[in-house]
Parts: structure tokens; C-alpha cells; sequence
């Protein structure tokens, strides 16, 4: 799962909206469908529609979702959902349901085993801007688990110690149709069926706008 390959099968046009078919497949040979359905909406917004159909093969899952990269400089993150702290599905009682403020840099928290962090669970919607207040706005139809760092996965996966993760100046936007409750028994109990992600087809929508601050 961790070098997956992408391999696009079609684009074509269904009236206003572009459709892109392709498909993942992991390093095992492992085959994930997946269709994004794009459209563009009056305002100069973006709607998103993903489909991506999981094979009994992969029976135990991280996360189901979308992985974006936004450029270097929107260092302020503003977002509707669990918080102030990190949330996860299976930990999000310690949180609160509200409209929080933060830094990207600091969503980061330094476990000394670098791992999945940062995570907030029900988010409505989040906004990315620079000191002017200019950026992006990303809106989800159902709340979701969403997260906005300077780390890739990969970078976090290949740390074995806190000082070797290394931030990136882009932003790493997780928008998480469903993702995985906390453990994984390596210390401990896992994580408990009804928090764990396995076959079927997920479905999630999402909404990209520009975001114009006062001159």
C-alpha cells in the first residue's frame, strides 16, 4: 500500500462535468478502481465527486480518501470541526466541535516514534491562507477526518526518530472519506472492529474555492 501505482484508464467529458477513470495498484498486484468526477460551478468553484472500490484483498486499511499538496506560503489553517487538539475517530471525545485557528507547523505533534498525527475528526470545512488572507477553501459534504502538515506520509513512515522528520514548505492536505481508529497492537491492545476500514466501495464529495482577503 505503500507504493502505489496509478494507471489511468479514461477521461472524458459527461456535459459540464470531467470524468477521470483510472486505478491503483499496490506493490502486491492489488487493483483499487477509482473514478473522480469533476465539475466546475458558477462561481469558479471546483466540486469534487471520488468513488474508489476496495477488493477483499485489503482487508485492513489505513485510510480511504484524497491526498492533496498545496503550495508553499498558506501557512494559516482555519477549520469547523474537532479541536483544538488532535482528534481521531476512536479519540474524538476529547475534543470539541467548533471553529478553531492555527498554524500549519503546528498541527505537527513530535511523537518520538514519528507516526500519523495531526488528525482532526468531523471537519466540515477548512481554509488554507497566507498573511493577507488570500488561499483556498475546502468544503466536505459529510464531516470527515481531515489534516493539513508539512509531512508527507512517506517522510514519517521512513523516520525512526523524532529529529529525522524533516517538514516540507508545501502543505499536505489528508481529506479522509474514512480512516482507521488508533493502535495497531504493536504495544497494546488494536484497534476495535467497528474502527477498522476493510472492502467496499467508498464514496466522498468535496468542494474547492478561492478565498480573496481584504487588500
Amino acid at each position: 500500500m505503500d507504493r502505489l501505482e496509478r494507471r489511468l484508464r479514461s477521461v472524458e467529458r459527461d456535459g459540464a462535468t470531467t470524468v477521470v477513470s483510472d486505478a491503483f495498484v499496490t506493490a502486491g498486484g492489488v487493483t483499487v478502481p477509482h473514478e473522480a468526477r469533476y465539475h466546475a460551478l458558477a462561481d469558479s468553484a471546483i466540486a469534487v465527486v471520488e468513488t474508489a472500490t476496495i477488493p477483499d484483498a485489503l482487508a485492513d486499511l489505513a485510510r480511504v480518501g484524497t491526498v492533496l499538496e498545496v503550495a508553499a506560503g498558506l501557512d494559516v489553517l482555519r477549520w469547523y470541526g474537532s479541536g483544538p487538539h488532535e482528534t481521531y475517530p476512536d479519540r474524538k471525545r476529547s475534543g470539541l466541535v467548533g471553529t478553531w485557528t492555527s498554524t500549519v507547523s503546528d498541527q505537527y505533534v513530535p511523537y518520538i516514534r514519528p507516526q500519523e498525527n495531526g488528525g482532526h475528526a468531523d471537519v466540515r470545512w477548512l481554509e488554507l491562507t497566507d498573511a493577507r488572507g488570500d488561499g483556498i477553501r475546502i468544503e466536505l459534504a459529510e464531516p470527515g477526518q481531515v489534516s493539513a502538515t508539512h509531512l508527507r506520509a512517506a517522510d514519517l513512515a521512513a523516520a525512526t526518530h523524532d529529529i529525522d522528520v524533516g517538514p516540507v514548505r508545501e502543505t499536505i492536505v489528508q481529506l479522509d472519506a474514512a480512516h482507521r481508529g488508533l493502535g495497531t497492537a504493536s504495544c497494546g491492545p488494536d484497534t476495535l472492529p467497528e474502527y477498522r476500514l476493510g472492502p467496499g466501495t467508498y464514496r466522498w464529495t468535496w468542494t474547492l474555492r478561492e478565498i480573496r482577503g481584504s487588500a
